[in-house]
């Protein structure tokens, strides 16, 4: 949220022209090399720093790094995360669809890590990615469920990524490789903003949250959108509350969602399967 606030932030600078001198940029894409981001908190880097520098090209540098003589001028203040149009009203259906700024934003950090964009996907083997949450809010019985749709579903390949254990580049690389990207509530859901257009995404919400925010980015982004409700019972291993429990989810219904995904795929570009 705050690197994609800060992104936003300089692309209105960039189009702005202030009122004395329509001639003039506020800040123009070659400030860039000039640019640097300050990061005001002492939190660790995480798997996400290096977007920092989609706009700012000079290193990142932490306020308590700055030496005491250090001066700054032209101090860019950007949205906070929080703020910014993508997250808001996300407990309610947004009509809004295929979203440039979003666009604009995924293609920019797919860039930045050199992957090349697939628009669309359109070879025959469809791709099913599935996050594989396993620190909480696990889905019980994932390997037989998956092993379940791989049978009945043998031209698709089905996949299983915790994608905590792996880089960024790495996931993205994934996502750009992947036509429906299903799994439980969760940040991860957020990789939905790279998957190539055309894609499909599945939520399983934990029983009555009705949370619209993955449902709102999957329709910015033009992807198909799925969702199905865990079952009241879930059977959690420990009870730490809707964030934290596992949830379960009668196969029956898992393997009626997955295959509506999976059957909207069918004839996507090139592909010419038959629904029989």
């Amino acid at each position: 949220m705050e690197i994609f606030s800060m992104t936003l932030t300089m692309d209105v600078l960039q189009m702005m022209q202030p009122s004395n001198n329509l001639h003039v940029q506020y800040i123009a894409e070659r400030d860039a090399a000039n640019t640097q981001l300050l990061i005001f908190d002492d939190e660790p880097d995480g798997p996400y720093f290096y977007l920092w520098s989609l706009f700012a090209k000079k290193q990142v540098v932490r306020l308590k790094n700055l030496s005491e003589n250090t001066t700054l001028e032209n101090i860019i203040v950007p949205l906070p995360g929080g703020s910014n149009t993508l997250w808001q009203g996300d407990w309610e259906i947004n009509p809004c669809e295929g979203s440039t700024n979003l666009n604009t934003f995924a293609n920019l950090v797919l860039d930045l890590y050199g992957i090349e964009k697939i628009l669309p996907r359109q070879n025959d083997k469809i791709i099913f990615t599935f996050i594989n949450r396993v620190s909480g809010r696990r889905l019980v019985d994932m390997e037989e469920y998956l092993d379940q749709l791989s049978k009945m579903f043998p031209q698709v390949k089905i996949q299983s990524i915790d994608f905590a254990a792996i880089s960024y580049k790495d996931q993205l690389q994934i996502i750009q490789n992947t036509d429906i990207f299903a799994g439980i509530h969760g940040a991860g859901l957020t990789h939905g903003i790279f998957l190539p257009p055309g894609s499909a995404m599945v939520e399983i919400l934990p029983y009555n949250l009705n949370h619209k925010g993955f449902r709102n980015l999957a329709a910015l982004r033009g992807h198909e959108y799925f969702s199905i409700h865990a079952s009241l019972n879930s059977h959690p291993i420990e009870k730490r509350g809707w964030n934290g429990d596992d949830v379960h989810i009668e196969i029956e219904r898992f393997l009626d969602v997955m295959s509506v995904a999976i059957k909207s795929m069918y004839n996507k570009g090139l592909r010419n399967y038959g629904i029989d």
